[in-house]
């Protein structure tokens, strides 16, 4: 910001870096302090002192052969030198380093209700020894298992838990990063439990084996991936000159080969430690209330003596020296491969000649990119779909840890599936029309501001997230870009956008082909998820025919040729806002949405409106619930329902893409009784949006054969996968929703009526759909109240029911029967070789369950983690949850396992026994105090974005409560809430409440894991009731009791009124 400081210190640079001597800097320092010091400010002399190790290491790359663009890096103290949105108008930036090298950025906020920190380690996959990968990962877990401080395994989460917070983590290429989340008045205490992470981790052997299998347990969850498998196909080719190697991790790579080797696991990950989390490489990130000063005093306090190796890690393409991640000719070539789920695609994908991200300024591959990707009309995507050849489309960068390839993905149509040929004819004729044209100045220049426009007025994040993503980019741009880099376009290179262009040929080309129909051809397995694939040269015949498509000898020939197959290039974006300006206050502030009256408009139900006085941004949300009791009678309307609300999005696509890259959204789906449209963005161009989304309801009496054929595709492969391809935690979520829910259909279903649904059953579906209807409307952000009434009239008028329904669907849920009920069922997914028990405990939904189910799950869901995934082993995915709907309040449990399902309920009726027990006599009150006060600070969390106070009004809106202060009555009620009647609520309600276990078992054939110990408690106990096979469902809801609104309704299932009232009422 200060220009004289810029040439004080740009001047240096030259002077260092053109000295290409590192022994020359030292005097060439004190040369130009000792001549300048005087008179000038001391915080450029800090800026210079940050350049001297910037340059000192950009001349050794130089010297290595290495081809980064210079990007220095200054640690200056001086505040606010982060470059950021307008939403982060009061948080104060400050970017410095320790003594240590430690690189710090600090933020103060003084009105957050959530402080945060991440560390970002350089180090991962590709610094860990290839002959034991996991490494990285396998340390990651080590290093939250104690520390010399803080020795018991379970302290820093605890009291991260009980002060509101949470944690995680998570291994990458080339950075291993730590990240958690607490109430403000207690990140000291975190950042003290925290910063001996990195100073004194007792990394303890007794933990060794236990963590190798929690390693384990996360690959075995992963094994069906399609993504990994993918990546595992591309692995298969890498460099073995390089580092680049799987390294995920699991017991064999971890535990059974080193050991078959004679080294020692936990040996190995202390000296991975030791040899490589240093200072240097680490990347610090606080977020509090606390003033600059002292958060700063905080950081130097707890992590100044922070190890220091003086072996800074490789970065990006520094890894493997002059040797490349996959040698060109390994690259190259046709990989087909066999999905897990029923997907069918194509990918066209090109090795970058460098590693893209230190050319984050000029993002030389965003030209292809906006012209490849877009979806308009003349677009690949609009002429693949014309052909019948696809579905849709993606392109663009694909960022590895060290290294960079472009990728055109197509999924493909049933027609496009065995046309790869013919895909790719179309995909190089758009590159050489790309090519062959002028550069598209006008379109950078959109680019350009679109970004600058998605920058400056960015959703503000959550702190977790917020603080996590600074420190990893703190690994990757400048310090005072780590928030806009990824997003800002600020010095295009047109020449290097050109060269990526000519880097789009047929010979450097890879193609992925991926579909269930090529099980034959894929004879090789991948050693590490055993996806079936193949890898050979591409069909000369194909090859030839993309050379020919690629070589348009003129741009006149390269226009003619995209003309012939209805592609042209796009032209400019026309709902690009022109008016960013708040709209002047016009109405009296209240607390929550006001109440317009527009009965005289037929078909219009309630309209709200908020005008936004907290994030002050030129933006709006609109949601239309359009109440239709025709989408929820049956399975058969429900998915015609959905059908229709698909085909007018598809429809509308070529004309939306603009809208959605100009910062405009919407969504038009079907919801329980009716339909949703939802539309929101920057506010001066979202009334057109919405017009043609209102004209094209409708419209859309008939679909287009075409469209028709795309999205019941597209519908029939989502409902297979979803019914035979979940994971069994999934599978076992969605068992208990069609359980319990009327209004849940299941996939199974909806499938066998889309296997016989004509494009002829689809005519006047919008006139069923919209004739007998009722509008509910919620408009908030930049508007003022007469823009609200004025959209949602419109909407109506534009709909034009013909009447108003007398009654609307009725949502109801099911209570559970008294006592126990076991309900078992096989899995789907033969491939799946985990089970999963789900419990369910079901009470009436009441404000003192609300407290105390929260409480429960708060105090216990640490210690059923603990003792189910950290010291049994059970599974990686191990979760206890609250859930709330308008009839009942639940506690949800759940094991992902590879033990048998009877075993693992053992062990969760073992857990709640002991500590309902533990509740009752031992729970202690600073413990209690300690969890309410986290939930407190949960509830007081005011939104961070405007779409999260809208969605929390919405809430309100469509359970037609209204009750905009609910929030702040749960906090109340949480802060009266005692030891003693909490207790009493558990021994008198929780534990008699309704159960339901729900055991998933897998059809691998797999044999179960056995656990070491099999005692009386290794027996479940017993039930009431046990039903077999989805079939049990049925049987139930026909007899159940259902509730509305917390009352007693008519059985959907039956004629007959049901009077039972649950099983634990209060």
């Amino acid at each position: 910001a200060d220009p004289s400081r810029q040439v004080f210190c740009s001047t240096f640079a030259r002077r260092s870096y053109h000295s290409r001597n590192d022994a020359t800097m030292k005097p060439l320092l004190i040369h130009q302090g000792s001549e300048t010091r005087q008179g000038l400010p001391r915080a450029w002399f800090g800026a210079v002192a940050g350049l001297t190790a910037a340059v000192s290491a950009e001349c050794t790359r130089r010297r290595l052969g290495g081809s980064r663009p210079l990007c220095l890096s200054v640690a200056c103290a001086s505040s606010d030198t982060l470059e950021k949105p307008e939403t982060h108008r009061r948080r104060t930036y400050q970017h410095f380093r320790l003594d240590n090298g430690l690189q710090v950025v600090i933020a103060s906020d003084p009105t957050c209700d959530k402080a945060a920190a991440a560390m970002s380690v350089g180090v991962g996959r590709l610094h860990e020894p290839k002959d034991m990968p996991g490494l990285a990962h396998f340390c990651e877990h080590m290093l939250f298992l104690g520390t010399e401080a803080f020795p018991d395994e379970a302290e820093y989460k605890r009291f991260l838990k009980g002060h509101g917070g949470k944690c995680n983590a998570a291994t990458g290429d080339n950075r291993t990063t730590y990240m958690f989340d607490i109430s403000p008045d207690y990140l000291a205490g975190a950042l003290d439990r925290f910063s001996h992470f990195f100073r004194t981790p007792l990394l303890s052997p007794s933990a060794t084996e236990r963590e190798i299998n929690a390693v384990d347990s996360e690959h075995s969850m992963r094994l069906t991936d399609d993504g990994r498998r993918s990546y595992a196909s591309l692995l298969m080719d890498a460099n073995l000159a390089h580092p680049l190697h799987w390294g995920s991790g699991n017991a064999n790579s971890l535990r059974d080969v080193p050991r078959a080797q004679g080294k020692d696991p936990h040996q190995e990950v202390v000296n991975f430690y030791k040899k490589n989390y240093t200072s240097e490489d680490m990347a610090l990130v606080i977020l509090g209330r606390e003033s600059l000063d002292e958060l700063r005093k905080m950081v130097e306090e707890r992590f100044a003596d922070v190890p220091k190796t003086g072996q800074r890690s490789l970065r990006g393409d520094e890894h493997g020296g002059p040797e490349p991640p996959i040698l060109p000719k390994d690259f190259k070539g046709l990989v087909t491969r066999v999905p897990t789920k029923d997907t069918r695609s194509v990918s066209f994908s090109w090795q970058m000649d460098k590693w893209q991200v230190p050319y984050w300024a000029s993002k030389p591959a965003a030209y292809a990119e906006h012209f490849l990707g877009h979806e308009g009309e003349g677009s690949l995507l609009s002429a693949l779909k014309r052909a019948g050849l696809a579905t849709s489309l993606s392109a663009g960068l694909d960022e590895f840890g060290c290294f960079s390839h472009f990728e055109v993905h197509v999924n493909l149509s049933e027609e496009g599936f065995n046309k790869i040929k013919e895909v790719g004819e179309y995909v190089f004729t758009y590159v050489s029309l790309l090519r062959e044209s002028e550069f598209q100045s006008w379109a950078v220049q959109e680019i350009q501001g679109i970004r600058q426009l998605k920058f400056r007025f960015a959703d503000d994040r959550q702190p977790y997230d917020l603080v996590t993503g600074i420190a990893n980019n703190l690994q990757l741009y400048p310090p005072e870009k780590v928030l806009s880099a990824g997003i800002l376009l600020p010095s295009p290179d047109p020449n290097a956008s050109k060269e990526v262009l000519h880097r789009l040929t047929p010979d450097k080309l890879r193609v992925e082909w991926v579909g269930k129909a090529l099980a034959d051809r894929c004879q090789d397995t991948d050693p590490w998820y055993h996806g079936k694939y193949s890898k050979n040269a591409l069909d000369p015949e194909w090859t030839e025919a993309w050379t020919k498509a690629a070589s348009a000898a003129s741009k006149k020939a390269a226009q003619e040729a995209a003309s012939a197959k209805g592609m042209h290039l796009n032209t400019p974006n026309p709902f690009i806002p022109e008016r960013l300006d708040l709209l002047p206050e016009t109405e009296k502030k209240t607390p929550g949405p006001a109440t317009l009256e527009c009965s005289e408009i037929k078909g219009l139900g309630k309209v709200f409106h908020h005008k936004d006085h907290r994030f002050l941004q030129p933006k709006a949300l609109a949601t239309f619930r359009i109440h239709s009791p025709y989408a929820a009678e049956d399975p058969g309307n429900y998915l015609r329902t959905q059908i229709w609300c698909s085909s007018v999005m598809e429809e509308l696509n070529e004309h939306s893409y603009d809208a959605k890259i100009a910062g405009l959204f919407y969504d038009l789906s079907p919801v329980p009784g009716g339909i949703e449209i939802e539309v929101g963005g920057f506010n001066d161009k979202l009334p057109v949006l919405l017009d043609i989304v209102t004209k094209k309801l409708r419209e859309a009496s008939t679909i287009a054969p075409e469209t028709f054929r795309i999205v019941q595709d597209r519908f029939k492969r989502g409902l297979r996968n979803a019914a035979e391809k979940q994971r069994p935690c999934d599978y076992a979520g969605r068992k208990n929703r069609e359980l319990l829910y009327n209004l849940a259909f299941p996939p199974e279903e909806r499938l066998e009526l889309l296997e016989k649904l004509s494009l002829d059953d689809m005519n006047n579906e919008n006139a069923r759909i919209l004739d007998s209807c009722q509008i509910d409307t919620l408009v908030a952000g930049n508007v003022q109240n007469t823009h609200s009434k004025e959209w949602a009239s419109n909407l109506a008028k534009g709909i034009s029911p013909l009447d108003t329904p007398k009654k609307l669907a009725t949502k109801a849920e099911a209570a559970l029967p008294p006592g126990s009920t076991l309900w078992r069922v096989p899995g789907t997914n033969k491939e799946e070789k985990n089970n999963c028990v789900r419990l369910t405990l079901q009470l009436p939904a009441t404000m003192d369950s609300y407290v105390f189910i929260s409480l429960f799950v708060r105090i216990l869901n640490p210690k059923f983690f603990e003792s189910l995934r950290t010291k049994q082993q059970l599974g990686y995915i191990v979760q206890m949850a609250p859930s709330e709907t308008e009839n009942f309040m639940t506690v949800i449990a759940y094991v992902q396992t590879e033990y048998s399902p009877d075993y693992v309920r053992s062990r969760i009726d073992e857990f709640f026994k002991t500590h309902l027990e533990w509740i009752d006599k031992e729970l202690e009150e600073p413990e209690f105090a300690r969890q309410r006060s986290g939930l407190v600070s949960n509830l007081a969390e005011a939104p961070k974005t405007l779409s999260g106070e809208f969605d929390r009004y919405w809430h309100e809106i469509i359970l037609q409560r209204y009750d905009w202060s609910r929030r702040e009555k749960k906090k109340a009620a949480m802060e009266a809430a005692t030891l003693s009647d909490f207790r009493k609520f558990v021994k008198d309600h929780v534990a008699n409440a309704s159960k339901l276990y729900i055991e998933v078992h897998n059809i691998s054939g797999s044999t179960p894991k056995q656990p070491k110990e099999v005692d009386a408690d290794s027996i479940p106990a017993p039930v009431d009731r046990t039903w077999d096979g989805p079939d049990a469902a049925h049987t139930f809801r026909n007899s159940a009791s259902w509730y509305s609104k917390g009352s007693p309704v008519r059985n959907p299932y039956q004629r007959t009124q049901s009077s039972t009232p649950p099983a634990s009422k209060l």
